[in-house]
């Protein structure tokens, strides 16, 4: 196992990596048994434990993690709460060295003060928190399951309406697409490419950076109906960028589209008034006058214009879709005054979901909060335990 199956208190389950019985052997490698409490010495919160819980097979660990097997006098639970604790977590941020990766010393990592109470309390302690901290991530685990169905309600909502309309009397026809069924008669289903005036990637070449230069983004910054920007984006030198935009995209009113990487798929409208420089990773469309861009967004990110994306990914040798795939995939077309009716909708009801989501988010941001400060005070003593 790894420093990323070393949670904050708990296990992560989240690949594997193996080695030969031979080097197990050879190397004299310590095996980590069920209940070990395990340390890790790399990457923020650095010093964060977990104890490995019951697994089917041998584990070792890298050199990153290390193990705690405590004297009798101390209970390994009332430890996993300590070195889980935010107090805990800024002292050992403070000692730890790295520049692109922060890692403790086994030295320092042993020289760690902690707070020790008798072995009774320690244990009254871990009854209590386990207890209280159950209760709360019963409440995280709802809200987070209250969440997802939000997500599914708005996927489901713009599935139906980019592919059925708003009136639920209207006449429908066959049409003629296995995973789009029934459209309103008066709907048409065409291929994206007869009704785009172009498509763009972004840049395939290298450039070099400057601290001083335009930002360039990439498909990790394109988030559904959201383009984020963060303050730490690459930079690169403006003659380099004013190349890639010379031949004009993107423009307010494109449609994003990621086409390369894990976040393939994603989609948003280009809504800024000045032009980005961008990766190869994410290209635009530009609809035609009688495409509202929203409409077009609203299609591409359906479900049944994601699994022709899908289809397509595995027709690939580039790990992602050609802009030739993405052009020839299918968009439900209706008239012009229709979509704009179907958009003002979707943009309504999607965004008082949306506005519901981040309110639980939020909700669950605190209750970890509370959390984490109720370790830090109990098991430091600053709150007593009835």
């Amino acid at each position: 196992i790894t420093t990323g199956n070393i949670g904050e208190g708990n296990y992560k389950e989240q690949g594997k990596g193996y080695i030969s019985e031979e080097t197990f052997e050879k190397l004299n490698c310590t095996e980590i048994f069920e209940g070990d409490l395990i340390i890790s010495r790399l990457s923020l919160p650095v010093g964060r434990s977990c104890i490995l819980p019951h697994i089917h097979y041998k584990v070792v660990t890298s050199v990153d993690n290390v193990i705690l097997r405590p004297k009798e006098q101390y209970n390994k639970y009332f430890l996993n709460y300590q070195f889980n604790s935010p107090r805990y977590f800024e002292y050992t941020e403070l000692i730890s060295r790295g520049v692109t990766l922060t890692r403790i010393s086994r030295g320092m990592l042993g020289n760690n003060p902690i707070v020790i109470p008798p072995l009774s309390e320690q244990q009254q302690i871990v009854s209590f928190l386990d207890t209280k901290t159950s209760l709360i991530d019963s409440l995280i685990e709802k809200t987070q399951r209250k969440i997802e169905l939000l997500k599914e309600k708005r996927t489901s909502l713009i599935n139906e309406v980019v592919t059925k309309g708003l009136n639920p009397n209207v006449e429908m026809k066959d049409s003629g697409v296995e995973w789009i069924g029934k459209i309103p008669i008066h709907w048409i289903i065409s291929k994206l490419k007869f009704y785009m005036k172009g498509i763009k990637d972004g840049t395939h070449g290298t450039h070099q950076n400057d601290d001083d230069g335009e930002i360039l983004l990439s498909g990790k910054n394109v988030l559904n109906d959201k383009l984020k920007i963060t303050e730490n984006e690459r930079r690169i030198l403006k003659s380099e960028h004013k190349k890639i935009i010379s031949n004009g995209f993107p423009k307010k009113g494109d449609v994003m589209v990621v086409s390369i990487g894990h976040t393939l798929g994603k989609v948003c409208t280009y809504d800024l008034d000045y032009s980005i420089s961008f990766q190869r990773s994410v290209c635009f469309i530009r609809p035609k006058d009688n495409i509202i861009s929203r409409w077009l967004y609203y299609n591409i990110r359906s479900d049944y214009f994601q699994s022709q994306i899908k289809v397509k990914l595995n027709k690939s040798t580039i790990g992602g879709i050609y802009m030739g795939d993405l052009s020839d995939s299918y968009i439900t077309i209706l008239p012009k005054l229709e979509q704009q009716q179907i958009v003002e909708y979707l943009d309504e009801q999607t965004q008082l979901i949306d506005k519901t989501i981040s309110i639980e988010e939020k909700r669950i941001e605190l209750l970890k909060e509370y959390r984490q400060s109720l370790i830090s005070e109990v098991v430091t003593g600053k709150r007593k335990v009835v």
